[in-house]
Protein backbone atom coordinates (compact mmCIF):
# COMPACT_ATOMS: atom_id res chain seq x y z
CA UNK A 1 0.00 0.00 0.00
CA UNK A 2 2.56 2.40 0.32
CA UNK A 3 4.47 1.90 -2.75
CA UNK A 4 0.56 2.72 -4.01
CA UNK A 5 0.96 6.07 -2.23
CA UNK A 6 4.06 7.07 -3.53
CA UNK A 7 3.05 6.36 -7.16
CA UNK A 8 -0.64 8.54 -6.34
CA UNK A 9 2.06 11.37 -5.03
CA UNK A 10 4.16 11.37 -8.24
CA UNK A 11 1.07 11.17 -10.38
CA UNK A 12 -0.07 14.10 -8.55
CA UNK A 13 3.19 15.81 -8.80
CA UNK A 14 2.90 14.86 -12.85
CA UNK A 15 -0.53 16.47 -13.12
CA UNK A 16 0.40 19.77 -11.71
CA UNK A 17 3.45 19.94 -13.93
CA UNK A 18 1.31 19.04 -17.00
CA UNK A 19 3.14 16.48 -18.04
CA UNK A 20 1.96 12.97 -19.72
CA UNK A 21 4.53 10.19 -17.84
CA UNK A 22 7.97 10.08 -15.73
CA UNK A 23 10.99 8.34 -16.69
CA UNK A 24 12.93 7.01 -13.92
CA UNK A 25 16.04 5.33 -14.50
CA UNK A 26 17.64 5.56 -11.00
CA UNK A 27 18.72 2.85 -9.05
CA UNK A 28 17.21 4.67 -5.31
CA UNK A 29 14.09 6.25 -6.83
CA UNK A 30 13.50 2.55 -9.50
CA UNK A 31 13.01 1.13 -5.61
CA UNK A 32 10.85 3.49 -4.26
CA UNK A 33 8.24 3.61 -6.48
CA UNK A 34 8.33 0.18 -7.50
CA UNK A 35 9.96 -2.01 -4.62
CA UNK A 36 12.56 -3.68 -8.25
CA UNK A 37 15.59 -3.86 -6.44
CA UNK A 38 17.35 -5.01 -9.78
CA UNK A 39 21.01 -3.40 -10.83
CA UNK A 40 18.69 -2.56 -14.24
CA UNK A 41 15.78 -1.13 -14.78
CA UNK A 42 13.55 1.90 -15.94
CA UNK A 43 10.04 2.94 -15.34
CA UNK A 44 7.58 4.51 -16.94
CA UNK A 45 4.60 6.21 -14.68
CA UNK A 46 1.92 7.57 -16.58
CA UNK A 47 -1.46 8.25 -15.04
CA UNK A 48 -2.65 5.06 -16.32
CA UNK A 49 0.56 3.09 -16.73
CA UNK A 50 3.12 1.40 -14.60
CA UNK A 51 5.88 0.15 -16.78
CA UNK A 52 9.19 -1.40 -15.92
CA UNK A 53 11.58 -2.28 -18.67
CA UNK A 54 15.00 -4.18 -17.69
CA UNK A 55 17.09 -7.23 -19.06
CA UNK A 56 16.50 -11.34 -18.90
CA UNK A 57 18.46 -11.20 -15.74
CA UNK A 58 15.87 -9.59 -13.97
CA UNK A 59 12.78 -10.28 -15.45
CA UNK A 60 11.27 -13.42 -13.42
CA UNK A 61 12.80 -10.93 -9.82
CA UNK A 62 10.72 -7.75 -11.54
CA UNK A 63 7.63 -9.49 -12.25
CA UNK A 64 7.27 -10.93 -8.43
CA UNK A 65 8.97 -7.46 -6.77
CA UNK A 66 7.25 -4.72 -9.25
CA UNK A 67 3.68 -5.13 -7.93
CA UNK A 68 1.12 -3.63 -10.64
CA UNK A 69 4.06 -3.20 -13.36
CA UNK A 70 3.87 -4.50 -16.69
CA UNK A 71 7.52 -6.01 -16.85
CA UNK A 72 8.97 -5.61 -20.60
CA UNK A 73 12.72 -7.34 -21.27
CA UNK A 74 14.60 -5.53 -23.13
CA UNK A 75 17.77 -7.19 -25.33
CA UNK A 76 21.45 -5.66 -25.41
CA UNK A 77 20.72 -2.78 -25.86
CA UNK A 78 17.49 -0.76 -24.21
CA UNK A 79 16.99 1.61 -26.37
CA UNK A 80 14.86 -0.13 -29.04
CA UNK A 81 12.66 -1.17 -26.21
CA UNK A 82 12.22 1.84 -24.45
CA UNK A 83 11.71 3.60 -28.29
CA UNK A 84 8.55 1.17 -28.71
CA UNK A 85 7.33 1.45 -25.01
CA UNK A 86 6.85 5.08 -25.03
CA UNK A 87 5.39 4.94 -28.84
CA UNK A 88 3.00 3.10 -27.58
CA UNK A 89 1.60 5.27 -24.74
CA UNK A 90 0.78 8.02 -26.47
CA UNK A 91 3.25 10.50 -24.59
CA UNK A 92 3.83 13.70 -26.02
CA UNK A 93 5.84 15.26 -22.62
CA UNK A 94 8.21 12.91 -20.57
CA UNK A 95 10.45 14.09 -17.77
CA UNK A 96 12.80 12.88 -16.63
CA UNK A 97 15.75 12.96 -13.89
CA UNK A 98 18.21 15.49 -14.58
CA UNK A 99 20.63 14.26 -11.41
CA UNK A 100 20.86 10.49 -12.74
CA UNK A 101 21.31 10.75 -16.60
CA UNK A 102 24.39 12.41 -18.48
CA UNK A 103 24.36 14.64 -21.49
CA UNK A 104 25.21 11.96 -23.48
CA UNK A 105 22.14 9.59 -22.22
CA UNK A 106 20.15 12.18 -22.98
CA UNK A 107 21.33 12.80 -26.64
CA UNK A 108 20.36 9.31 -27.46
CA UNK A 109 16.44 9.16 -26.29
CA UNK A 110 16.20 12.53 -28.18
CA UNK A 111 17.77 11.27 -31.19
CA UNK A 112 15.70 7.79 -30.84
CA UNK A 113 12.50 9.85 -29.80
CA UNK A 114 12.38 13.17 -31.55
CA UNK A 115 8.72 13.50 -31.22
CA UNK A 116 8.84 13.79 -27.89
CA UNK A 117 9.13 16.90 -25.62
CA UNK A 118 11.91 15.52 -22.68
CA UNK A 119 11.53 18.14 -20.28
CA UNK A 120 14.19 18.16 -17.06
CA UNK A 121 12.80 17.56 -14.25
CA UNK A 122 13.93 17.95 -10.46
CA UNK A 123 14.16 15.29 -8.85
CA UNK A 124 10.87 14.99 -7.21
CA UNK A 125 11.84 11.14 -6.45
CA UNK A 126 14.12 12.77 -3.84
CA UNK A 127 11.56 15.72 -2.96
CA UNK A 128 8.60 12.89 -1.72
CA UNK A 129 11.41 10.93 -0.18
CA UNK A 130 11.97 13.19 2.05
CA UNK A 131 9.68 12.44 4.42
CA UNK A 132 9.84 8.47 5.23
CA UNK A 133 6.22 6.84 5.30
CA UNK A 134 5.96 4.32 8.61
CA UNK A 135 7.23 1.11 6.18
CA UNK A 136 10.62 3.68 5.86
CA UNK A 137 10.78 4.35 9.40
CA UNK A 138 10.77 0.79 10.64
CA UNK A 139 13.37 -0.15 7.61
CA UNK A 140 15.60 2.84 9.23
CA UNK A 141 15.18 1.93 12.85
CA UNK A 142 16.59 -1.34 12.13
CA UNK A 143 19.67 0.00 10.14
CA UNK A 144 20.13 2.26 13.11
CA UNK A 145 19.95 -0.42 15.51
CA UNK A 146 22.13 -2.36 13.61
CA UNK A 147 24.86 0.38 13.70
CA UNK A 148 24.11 0.77 17.10
CA UNK A 149 25.13 -2.38 18.74
CA UNK A 150 28.24 -2.69 16.51
CA UNK A 151 29.71 0.57 17.75
CA UNK A 152 28.95 0.12 21.34
CA UNK A 153 30.65 -3.30 20.82
CA UNK A 154 34.36 -1.39 20.12
CA UNK A 155 35.26 -0.88 23.48
CA UNK A 156 35.40 -4.58 23.70
CA UNK A 157 37.73 -4.56 20.72
CA UNK A 158 40.02 -1.35 20.62
CA UNK A 159 43.00 -1.38 22.20
CA UNK A 160 46.25 0.94 22.17
CA UNK A 161 48.89 -0.46 19.69
CA UNK A 162 45.71 -1.44 17.24
CA UNK A 163 46.26 0.42 14.00
CA UNK A 164 43.17 2.14 12.47
CA UNK A 165 42.76 -0.10 9.91
CA UNK A 166 42.55 -3.04 11.97
CA UNK A 167 39.85 -1.63 13.68
CA UNK A 168 37.10 -0.50 10.43
CA UNK A 169 38.22 -4.20 9.45
CA UNK A 170 36.82 -5.38 13.05
CA UNK A 171 34.12 -2.97 13.05
CA UNK A 172 32.81 -3.99 9.77
CA UNK A 173 32.84 -7.75 10.15
CA UNK A 174 30.33 -6.99 13.30
CA UNK A 175 27.99 -4.77 11.38
CA UNK A 176 27.58 -7.71 9.10
CA UNK A 177 27.31 -10.19 11.65
CA UNK A 178 24.25 -7.77 13.34
CA UNK A 179 22.65 -7.97 9.64
CA UNK A 180 24.10 -4.99 7.77
CA UNK A 181 23.71 -6.02 3.97
CA UNK A 182 26.69 -3.93 3.68
CA UNK A 183 28.43 -0.47 5.02
CA UNK A 184 26.76 2.02 3.88
CA UNK A 185 29.57 4.09 2.74
CA UNK A 186 33.68 4.12 3.45
CA UNK A 187 33.99 2.94 7.51
CA UNK A 188 35.93 6.46 9.04
CA UNK A 189 38.54 5.85 11.68
CA UNK A 190 40.52 8.54 12.72
CA UNK A 191 42.69 8.84 16.10
CA UNK A 192 44.97 11.36 17.75
CA UNK A 193 45.79 14.43 15.66
CA UNK A 194 44.01 12.73 12.76
CA UNK A 195 40.60 13.20 14.14
CA UNK A 196 40.67 16.84 12.77
CA UNK A 197 40.07 15.43 9.03
CA UNK A 198 36.68 15.39 9.09
CA UNK A 199 37.08 12.22 6.44
CA UNK A 200 39.71 10.78 7.61
CA UNK A 201 39.75 6.96 6.21
CA UNK A 202 41.37 4.54 8.15
CA UNK A 203 45.27 4.15 7.69
CA UNK A 204 48.57 1.89 9.59
CA UNK A 205 48.72 4.41 12.29
CA UNK A 206 48.54 2.93 15.34
CA UNK A 207 46.37 3.99 18.30
CA UNK A 208 47.85 5.24 21.82
CA UNK A 209 46.69 5.62 24.96
CA UNK A 210 44.80 9.41 25.57
CA UNK A 211 43.91 9.43 22.30
CA UNK A 212 40.15 10.12 20.85
CA UNK A 213 39.26 8.19 17.75
CA UNK A 214 36.65 9.62 15.69
CA UNK A 215 34.41 6.18 14.47
CA UNK A 216 32.22 6.51 11.44
CA UNK A 217 30.03 4.46 9.92
CA UNK A 218 26.18 3.30 8.58
CA UNK A 219 24.61 -0.05 8.61
CA UNK A 220 22.50 -0.80 5.33
CA UNK A 221 18.50 -2.54 6.41
CA UNK A 222 16.21 -3.41 3.02
CA UNK A 223 18.46 -1.00 1.27
CA UNK A 224 18.02 1.80 3.74
CA UNK A 225 21.38 3.15 5.38
CA UNK A 226 21.85 4.45 8.98
CA UNK A 227 24.89 6.98 9.80
CA UNK A 228 26.11 7.48 13.59
CA UNK A 229 29.76 8.30 14.48
CA UNK A 230 30.81 8.43 18.13
CA UNK A 231 34.09 9.93 19.17
CA UNK A 232 35.50 7.17 21.49
CA UNK A 233 37.96 7.76 24.31
CA UNK A 234 41.34 5.41 24.66
CA UNK A 235 42.47 6.40 28.26
CA UNK A 236 42.08 9.69 29.52
CA UNK A 237 42.81 12.71 26.54
CA UNK A 238 44.13 15.62 27.04
CA UNK A 239 41.82 18.27 29.05
CA UNK A 240 41.75 20.56 25.57
CA UNK A 241 40.04 17.36 24.13
CA UNK A 242 37.71 17.10 27.13
CA UNK A 243 36.90 20.53 26.86
CA UNK A 244 36.12 20.53 22.59
CA UNK A 245 34.24 17.06 23.36
CA UNK A 246 32.43 19.21 26.02
CA UNK A 247 31.57 21.93 23.75
CA UNK A 248 30.48 19.74 20.74
CA UNK A 249 28.15 17.13 22.86
CA UNK A 250 26.45 20.98 24.01
CA UNK A 251 26.23 21.98 20.47
CA UNK A 252 24.46 18.82 19.71
CA UNK A 253 22.12 19.47 22.81
CA UNK A 254 21.45 22.92 21.75
CA UNK A 255 20.10 21.38 17.94
CA UNK A 256 18.20 18.87 19.19
CA UNK A 257 16.10 20.98 21.48
CA UNK A 258 15.11 23.15 18.27
CA UNK A 259 13.86 20.24 15.74
CA UNK A 260 10.22 20.58 15.17
CA UNK A 261 8.17 21.13 12.18
CA UNK A 262 7.99 24.48 10.82
CA UNK A 263 11.39 25.26 11.76
CA UNK A 264 14.06 25.48 8.62
CA UNK A 265 17.24 23.19 7.99
CA UNK A 266 19.25 26.13 8.29
CA UNK A 267 17.64 27.85 11.82
CA UNK A 268 18.83 24.03 12.91
CA UNK A 269 22.29 24.54 12.19
CA UNK A 270 22.25 27.87 13.36
CA UNK A 271 21.28 26.89 17.23
CA UNK A 272 24.57 24.40 16.99
CA UNK A 273 26.47 27.04 15.71
CA UNK A 274 26.05 30.06 18.21
CA UNK A 275 27.73 27.24 20.80
CA UNK A 276 30.75 26.94 18.93
CA UNK A 277 30.34 30.98 18.44
CA UNK A 278 30.39 31.38 22.47
CA UNK A 279 33.35 28.68 22.74
CA UNK A 280 35.33 30.51 20.29
CA UNK A 281 35.94 27.60 17.88
CA UNK A 282 33.22 27.89 14.74
CA UNK A 283 35.96 28.10 12.86
CA UNK A 284 36.96 24.83 13.20
CA UNK A 285 33.60 23.39 12.20
CA UNK A 286 32.22 21.98 9.18
CA UNK A 287 29.54 24.44 6.52
CA UNK A 288 26.46 22.22 7.75
CA UNK A 289 25.14 20.17 10.51
CA UNK A 290 23.25 16.82 8.98
CA UNK A 291 21.65 15.43 5.87
CA UNK A 292 18.77 13.31 5.57
CA UNK A 293 19.34 9.04 4.80
CA UNK A 294 17.60 6.52 3.33
CA UNK A 295 17.94 4.46 0.17
CA UNK A 296 20.50 6.78 -0.08
CA UNK A 297 23.27 8.06 2.46
CA UNK A 298 22.85 11.55 2.04
CA UNK A 299 19.21 12.80 0.87
CA UNK A 300 17.11 15.57 1.83
CA UNK A 301 16.54 17.09 4.06
CA UNK A 302 19.58 19.21 4.25
CA UNK A 303 20.55 20.74 7.84
CA UNK A 304 23.35 23.20 6.60
CA UNK A 305 24.11 27.11 6.91
CA UNK A 306 21.15 28.78 5.36
CA UNK A 307 18.94 26.14 4.22
CA UNK A 308 15.35 27.31 3.70
CA UNK A 309 14.18 23.58 3.39
CA UNK A 310 10.85 23.62 5.64
CA UNK A 311 11.46 20.59 8.52
CA UNK A 312 8.25 18.55 8.08
CA UNK A 313 6.87 15.54 10.58
CA UNK A 314 8.25 11.94 9.16
CA UNK A 315 11.78 13.67 7.99
CA UNK A 316 14.73 11.40 9.44
CA UNK A 317 18.01 13.35 9.39
CA UNK A 318 21.35 12.90 11.17
CA UNK A 319 22.59 15.36 13.75
CA UNK A 320 26.38 15.76 13.83
CA UNK A 321 28.17 18.70 14.59
CA UNK A 322 32.23 18.21 14.92
CA UNK A 323 34.90 20.03 15.55
CA UNK A 324 38.54 19.74 13.51
CA UNK A 325 41.46 20.99 15.22
CA UNK A 326 44.84 20.60 13.14
CA UNK A 327 47.14 20.51 16.05
CA UNK A 328 45.00 18.54 18.59
CA UNK A 329 42.19 16.25 16.59
CA UNK A 330 38.75 16.10 16.08
CA UNK A 331 35.49 15.16 17.52
CA UNK A 332 32.19 14.18 16.41
CA UNK A 333 28.99 13.03 17.44
CA UNK A 334 25.94 11.99 15.10
CA UNK A 335 22.80 10.82 16.09
CA UNK A 336 19.77 10.27 14.04
CA UNK A 337 16.51 11.68 14.46
CA UNK A 338 12.87 11.35 13.75
CA UNK A 339 10.74 14.47 13.34
CA UNK A 340 7.58 14.48 15.26
CA UNK A 341 4.41 16.65 15.27
CA UNK A 342 5.85 18.45 18.10
CA UNK A 343 9.67 17.73 17.74
CA UNK A 344 12.17 14.70 17.23
CA UNK A 345 12.70 11.29 18.29
CA UNK A 346 16.15 10.24 19.10
CA UNK A 347 16.77 7.07 17.29
CA UNK A 348 20.07 6.46 17.74
CA UNK A 349 20.87 4.42 20.71
CA UNK A 350 24.31 4.05 21.21
CA UNK A 351 25.66 5.29 24.19
CA UNK A 352 27.84 8.45 23.82
CA UNK A 353 30.40 8.14 26.20
CA UNK A 354 32.20 5.12 24.92
CA UNK A 355 35.70 4.87 26.82
CA UNK A 356 38.41 2.46 26.33
CA UNK A 357 39.98 1.49 29.63
CA UNK A 358 43.54 0.65 28.78
CA UNK A 359 44.91 0.02 31.88
CA UNK A 360 43.24 -3.08 31.73
CA UNK A 361 44.94 -4.13 28.85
Amino acid sequence: METVQRIENLRAWLSDQNLDAAYISSYENRRYFSGFTGSNGYLIITPSELLLITDQRYTLQAKQQAVGYKVVTHLLDPIPTIKDTINSLSIRTLGYETRKLTDFDVRGYRSALPHINWVPMEDIGKQLRAVKDVGEQEDLRQAIAIADRAVAGLVNIIKPGMTEKEVAIELEYCLAKEGSEGPAFGTIVASGLRGSLPHGGPTDKRIEAGDMVVVDCGAIFHGYHSDITRTIWVGEPSSRMVEIYKIVSDAQDQALSEIRPGITGGDIDRAHRLVFEQAGVEKYSLRGLGHGVGLEIHEQPRVVIDSQEVIQPGMIFTVEPGLYLPDLGGVRIEDIVLVTESGCEILTACPKNLRVDHSAA
